[in-house]
């Protein structure tokens, strides 16, 4: 028994220097990230005052602004616990779940000061698009694996050929994106116009998508193919991290390798961005959130859910991550 007080009081120890040790972490990036604040809201001023993208810059600003409060107030509520409050992890999940917080945070000022750069054609532009087009590529190549399962649930043949020219419009839209970056290096668009040209091209390629879901599932007469449509029109499938947020990475066909990005830290409003909290919320057959008056685009791994989960009587089901 005392041994194993001896053992507690000691992991007590270490837990409270390490409670100490992250505080001090916390404090630092938080000092940070205040001390360049002013400049990111000058940059974010300049861009919206142009008209640069503003619609949708202005919608990822906010939903940063609104979390930097909310970071703020935690960090004002986080203290290093008492004695046996340190004796639990807990406390420590606390502050790691801050500095995560922070570090999207930190990704969304990123966002505001590439934009900039972006829409100079600044040195690093590049960089930047190689970043922007990722989550488009990324929902492309989603879009193209619902392909595969609404091909394997469907036998109507008007609907398989539908889903052949689905695939068709998926492969063009990958050239459509491929092409903008042409564009872009040849001075034949504006970077806040390529912008909104993979807004268009994703919006347009998830309603597609959405109407072939609806479409096979209204043709399935089985009691379970009923359940599956009942769920889509009530929107029955919950968000999560896991089956809405994107990758770090996206296969390029000019480069023939995974690129790797960061999701966090695009232009556009995603699932990934500081302030947007998705956990728990109906998955849209859109594919898309709305905050502040703009997009949220997800990643619509989800959507393959409605077509292939099965579902209980009560209309619930099996959400597989």
């Amino acid at each position: 028994m005392a041994l194993c007080g001896i053992g507690v009081l000691w992991r007590g120890a270490g837990l409270r220097r390490s409670g100490r040790q992250k505080m001090a972490e916390i404090a630092e990036k938080w000092a940070a990230l205040e001390s360049q604040r002013a400049e990111v809201e000058r940059v974010f001023s300049t861009l919206v005052g142009v008209g640069h993208y503003a619609i949708g810059l202005t919608a990822r600003h906010e939903c940063a602004r609104a979390e930097r409060i909310k970071v703020g107030a935690r960090i004002a509520e986080h203290r290093p616990p008492g004695f046996f409050a340190s004796l639990s992890e807990a406390s420590a999940g606390e502050g790691d779940e801050i500095l995560a917080r922070m570090e999207r945070l930190a990704d969304a000022d990123a966002a505001i000061m590439a934009a900039r750069d972006f829409f100079a054609f600044a040195p690093g532009w590049r960089d930047v698009w190689k970043t922007e087009v990722g989550p488009i590529i990324e929902d492309l190549d989603i879009l193209d694996d619902v392909a595969d399962t609404l091909e394997s649930v469907n036998t109507d043949p008007r609907i398989l050929m539908e889903i052949e020219a689905f695939r068709d419009c998926v492969g063009d839209d990958k050239d459509s994106v491929n092409e903008l970056g042409t564009r872009l290096e040849g001075g034949q668009i504006a970077p806040a116009q390529a912008l909104e040209e993979l807004d268009r091209i994703t919006n347009e390629a998830r309603a597609r998508t959405a109407e072939l879901i609806e479409e096979t599932l209204a043709t399935d007469a089985s009691a379970q193919g009923r359940h599956r449509y009942a769920r889509w029109k009530s929107v029955g499938i919950r968000l999560t991290a896991a089956n809405a947020e994107y990758d770090a990475a996206y296969w390029s066909q000019d480069a023939d390798t995974d690129i790797e990005y960061n999701p966090a830290a695009t232009i556009r409003l995603t699932a990934n961005s500081a302030g947007v909290d998705l956990e728990g919320l109906p998955a849209p057959a859109t594919g898309v959130l709305t905050a502040t008056g703009s997009s949220v685009y997800l990643l619509p791994m989800y959507l393959d859910q409605y077509l292939s989960d099965d579902v209980d009587e009560a209309g619930g089901g099996s959400v597989s991550t």
